[in-house]
């Protein structure tokens, strides 16, 4: 169980989903009842979730204790079923191939898997607006129920409280950089999600 340290510490950045957008969390009672946060990244083949995919998908389990052990992680490419809507720039960046996504998983398939590691956890992202907007989107498809805890955690807003003028934008990649986090690669969804759940061990030591 989360002390009230690291209750107040993640608190800024709760958010509940109110109507598939979200709105700051009241307080951090949520987080008392939570054992773990699930920190998930997802590449998409553009940026509306009705009409574009989920291209790959990464998670990482940690307890909501202490320094946030690490208890499981996972990640896997997803592979489309309306390939045409795709915006030619967001499949660059992921580096959309129909060979690189030979071996890619279905998204009931990559649902299935999430569901299993973060059942009851607290989803958690950079900048998670996105991020859940595509979730919700895909477990609508898949005619599955939301699993997770009842809040969500943007790590971004806790970032901005801790780090002040130490960093001059706040997106991922340079945030960890300035916190002195090697990285995995960029635009790979487990190595993005890594790199939140680095960020944040960070940020934890730090506060």
């Amino acid at each position: 169980m989360a002390d009230s340290r690291l209750i107040e510490l993640l608190t800024p950045g709760l958010r509940q989903i109110d109507d598939q957008s979200l709105v700051p969390a009241a307080n951090g009672t949520e987080l008392e009842r939570a054992q773990t946060l699930a920190v998930i990244d997802f590449e998409m083949s553009g940026p509306k979730p009705r009409m574009h995919e989920l291209l790959d998908a990464g998670i990482v389990v940690c307890d909501l204790a202490g320094a946030l052990p690490e208890r499981a992680s996972w990640g896997e490419r997803i592979r489309p079923k309306h390939i045409g809507n795709a915006v030619p720039g967001a499949l660059k960046v992921v580096g959309y191939s129909p060979k690189a996504w030979k071996q890619a998983i279905t998204l009931e398939e990559a649902m299935a898997k999430l569901v299993e590691l973060g059942r009851d956890s607290v989803i958690t992202g950079w900048g998670i607006g996105q991020d859940i907007a595509f979730l919700l989107e895909s477990l609508r498809r898949t005619e599955t129920a939301w699993p997770f805890a009842d809040v969500v955690l943007d790590i971004q807003p806790i970032a901005r409280t801790l780090l002040g003028t130490e960093v001059d934008r706040l997106n991922l990649g340079h945030v960890a950089d300035r916190l002195g986090i090697g990285r995995l690669g960029e635009h790979g969804a487990l190595a993005d999600a890594y790199a939140t759940y680095d960020v944040l061990v960070k940020l934890v030591e730090r506060g």
